[in-house]
């Protein structure tokens, strides 16, 4: 089969002839139909593939089941399916926990290698790294049975395929992470897919107030549409100053750093309230830190 692969820092990524083995006890092929390209497989370009490589990258994918291995109970060939790099084994302690997102036995989470170290796919004997556990660039791929989700199938995979990364990612940190109370005060920096998503998560649970800050016009007109109530252009605005104005000089109850700037983690703590939750959900590619003063957490409230 075919498939886009990055081989080495600084190259770009080349679509080679690999070799793909049958499906394993609870593992699915996936005909591949969309991907979607996210800023992570970006940030994975940047730092070099993190050590994994030869890798196929993509992870926001959608297809149908084309075979499964032994023991598979939730899929069927025929059936469209969205995959999610956060395949969970349903054994672990943290599986036990109800906290799948936090399991580390199913498959390593950079390199997709299964439990004994091994992947599905092979360029002339070598491994081939299921980059974020999905390897969506490619016609099909193998993964775990929990990594797959079964949609209904009126239901558009070109839009699907998103679900499994942004929109996830997004809403999750809504729900799951911050769990945003109705009634209250948000702000959303960086408005890409996982912004935007926010938003979206945001205007669900019940926000009265979502305030936005991007640099490009078009995603902060976009951020209307999906439930945002306020907009803040970075380039002529001071963040924090614009937060305070619009929230009486209170803050905001919930501030979400969605860009993958390090450095707009500290502006999302200060434009957060007395009591606040700062929410970090972008990636910076830099592996850059951010300083916080533990006395301001400790004394303010802080989160």
């Amino acid at each position: 089969m075919k498939a886009a692969v990055f081989t080495q820092p600084n190259l770009p990524i080349n679509i080679q002839e690999i070799e793909i083995e049958e499906p394993r006890s609870r593992e699915v092929m996936v005909k591949v139909s969309h991907c979607g390209i996210c800023h992570s497989d970006l940030s994975m370009l940047d730092l070099g593939g993190a050590g994994q490589l030869p890798v196929i990258l993509g992870h926001e994918a959608a297809g149908i089941i084309e075979e499964v291995g032994r023991d598979v109970t939730s899929v069927a060939p025929g059936d469209k399916v969205m995959l999610t790099p956060l395949a969970f084994c349903g054994q672990c302690y943290w599986c036990s926990r109800a906290e799948p997102t936090a399991c580390v036995e199913a498959q390593s989470f950079t390199s997709g290698l299964r439990p004994d170290g091994t992947s599905p796919f092979s360029n002339q004997g070598q491994c081939v790294h299921r980059g974020l556990g999905v390897a969506g660039f490619s016609e099909k791929t193998i993964v775990p049975e929990s990594a797959v989700v079964k949609l209904d199938q009126d239901t558009p995979l070109d839009i699907a395929c998103v679900i499994g990364c942004a929109v996830q990612t997004g809403v999750g940190s809504v729900f799951n992470s911050a769990k945003v109370e109705v009634g209250s005060t948000v702000l959303v920096t960086g408005l890409g897919g996982i912004g935007i998503s926010i938003v979206q998560g945001a205007r669900i649970a019940g926000a009265e107030k979502i305030i936005v800050s991007d640099p490009v016009a078009e995603r902060r007109e976009a951020a209307l549409h999906f439930g945002a109530t306020h907009t803040i252009d970075p380039l002529s605005d001071e963040l924090v100053p614009r937060v305070m104005d619009e929230t009486a000089n209170i803050g905001v109850d919930y501030a979400f750093e969605a860009a993958g700037v390090a450095a707009l983690v500290d502006d999302c703590i200060n434009a957060s309230r007395i009591g606040g939750s700062t929410i970090i959900v972008g990636v910076d590619a830099t592996l850059a830190t951010v300083p916080i003063l533990p006395v301001m957490l400790a004394t303010m409230g802080k989160r």
